[in-house]
């Protein structure tokens, strides 16, 4: 078996013992340090990856919120600006479903007449019902869609419609 060079320079009696026990003492601090310094290099680049992800994400959720938050308030300025007042005497019951529930709102005769013609909408917010006009509630339901009631459906006119010339007469009520 061969002797090492520190143990044969200690034979000689060129090194002291005290030299050879610095002598490793250093050889494990840099080899300490060496390996040490890279596992924090790579912990530290681990971290700022993690950290810039999370990052990422949080700014993704409050742009989502930021998004959600306009289109609420834009939803309610349409309703706000475009609401049809019902007169307060009104005495027609005009009925509706909404959620699986029939509901009931007090109409006049000519909103009565533009809700049949489907130039009204009725829509729903803050637990009441409102009435706008059909084109808003378009604009409407592209923001909140379970705020309108139900859009009103285009009817096709059959072109041979022997009863279109007619009206319907005012006492045919549902």
């Amino acid at each position: 078996m061969a002797i090492s060079l520190q143990d044969q320079l200690l034979k000689a009696g060129i090194a002291s013992k005290k030299q050879a026990n610095q002598a490793k003492a250093e050889k494990r601090k840099k080899k300490g340090k060496k390996t040490s310094s890279d596992q924090q290099s790579g912990a530290q680049a681990q971290l700022k990856a993690d950290k810039k992800a999370n990052d990422q994400q949080l700014n993704l959720v409050r742009e989502q919120q930021k998004a959600l938050k306009a289109n609420l308030s834009q939803a309610r300025q349409i309703i706000e600006s475009n609401r049809v007042e019902i007169p307060r005497k009104s005495e027609i019951k005009h009925q509706f479903s909404h959620l699986k529930f029939v509901k009931t709102i007090l109409i006049d005769k000519g909103i009565q007449a533009q809700l049949f013609r489907g130039q009204l909408t009725i829509v729903f917010m803050d637990e009441k019902y409102w009435l706008i006009p059909t084109l808003q509630a378009h604009r409407l339901h592209a923001l909140q869609s379970e705020w309108v009631v139900e859009l009103p459906k285009k009817e096709v006119l059959e072109e041979d419609d022997p009863y279109a010339d007619y009206e319907i007469p005012d006492d045919l009520m549902w």
